[in-house]
């Protein structure tokens, strides 16, 4: 049986470049207007942070992603309060790290 698959056409194709085209290509001198761009660019931000709090990723299985998401609709709670949770429950079995 042959293998039914999407009719994708091809990329379109790159247009060949003459000599006039190859001319304009070289590298220009930057002008007074791209030397402002460039500068008003290059602006640093100064916020501050909320809280400390990070971002945590670690992969799981899907089933544990789906258990978490389950469990804070049911509690009603967000995913990094259950897990802030469950360190505490391991730091009660466990001892603290």
């Amino acid at each position: 049986m042959a293998q039914q698959g999407l009719d994708i056409a091809p990329p379109p194709r790159k247009k060949e470049l003459n000599q006039e085209n190859k001319t304009s290509t070289t590298k220009r001198k930057p002008t007074k207007v791209a030397n402002a761009r460039a500068r008003s660019s290059a602006i640093t931000f100064n916020q501050m942070a909320e809280s400390d709090k990070v971002q945590f990723n670690k992969r799981v299985t899907q089933a544990t992603a789906d258990g978490f998401e389950i469990l804070a609709i049911k509690t009603k709670k967000k995913v990094p309060d259950l897990i802030a949770e469950g360190l505490e429950l391991l730091e009660a079995k466990y001892g603290k790290v």
